[in-house]
């Protein structure tokens, strides 16, 4: 993953670094065990204080982001202790052998197999998130790819009787540690944020002077996106930032050659060559729930 930053930027070095691999590794650009460059490499490359990268790293690794290593560097931590590395083959696999082992025939396993999936045709999908405006957007994104009734719910208010046999529960894998100890290992999926490297690919730069329009009902999309057009050196003054809770929003938009937004508030604007819609949810996390809810 690429990193920049901008030294002209209002927002200071140190956010910049922490904003861009906070992101990096929780959408997967970075991998757990990666090494992340030096702090002397950084601050040479960006023409800073090592002192600016250290403190960047230590932050991250306050948050369990990444591991320091004395002598040897820094490494993106691993998360999790599951293996996430098995395919559905490989589980399946095991289970067949398993079952034999117990003395279980093939016709047994697909009886049950049968019934089973029978019962778990999925009805409805409940996204767990305490952000009520990150909720929304998220309900949003999974209802347009689901097709299925989709509602949202904060965790602290999560308890087992909102959960039935047709309900998929979805979060962000943020939240896993949480939910985990609400509805068991097995009782939630967990959804990958989407990539900026990725989602900006293809994308044309805007000409120097034109003005950019971030609009979101969610204060952190207005945040990372002004972040990330700044750390890739569009000029702070021709970036304009507004929520969809400000009175008369839609008027600071008018002048805006390009408008970014999140997927939910790209419906406000009707046949607007100017939007850039950012998916917050992966393309391959939602493939994979489509799948499992029998889409």
């Amino acid at each position: 993953m690429k990193l920049w930053v901008s030294k002209n930027s209002e927002v200071p070095v140190h956010d910049q670094l922490v904003a861009q691999i906070t992101l990096g590794i929780a959408s997967n650009d970075l991998a757990a065990g990666e090494r992340l460059p030096s702090t002397r490499e950084l601050a040479r490359r960006f023409g800073v204080h090592q002192n600016t990268v250290s403190t960047a790293y230590r932050e991250l690794a306050s948050h369990g982001l990444v591991t320091l290593k004395k002598g040897s560097g820094v490494y993106v931590a691993d998360a999790s202790s599951t293996p996430a590395h098995a395919t559905l083959n490989d589980l399946f696999a095991e289970f067949l052998e398993n079952a034999a082992r117990l003395g279980y025939s093939p016709t047994d396993i697909g009886e049950v197999l049968s019934n089973e999936l029978s019962k778990q045709r999925i009805d409805r999908v409940l996204v767990v998130e305490s952000n009520e405006e990150l909720r929304e957007i998220l309900v949003a994104e999974i209802k347009a790819a689901t097709s299925l009734e989709t509602s949202g719910i904060a965790l602290e208010k999560l308890r087992p009787e909102n959960i039935d046999d047709k309900t998929k529960v979805v979060a962000l894998a943020d939240e896993r540690a949480k939910l985990d100890q609400i509805v068991g290992a097995n009782g939630c999926s967990y959804l990958d944020p989407n990539s900026v490297p990725s989602a900006m690919q293809g994308q044309d730069r805007p000409s120097e002077g034109d003005l950019i329009a971030v609009v979101s009902g969610w204060k952190q999309f207005i945040s990372f996106a002004r972040l990330f057009l700044l750390a890739a050196d569009i000029d702070a003054d021709t970036v304009i930032t507004r929520s969809t809770s400000d009175k008369d929003w839609r008027k600071a938009t008018a002048q805006a050659s390009m408008i970014i937004c999140d997927s939910l508030t790209a419906k406000q604007f009707s046949r607007d060559d100017r939007v850039r819609v950012f998916s917050l949810i992966a393309g391959d996390s939602l493939d994979t729930l489509r799948r499992s809810v029998n889409t």
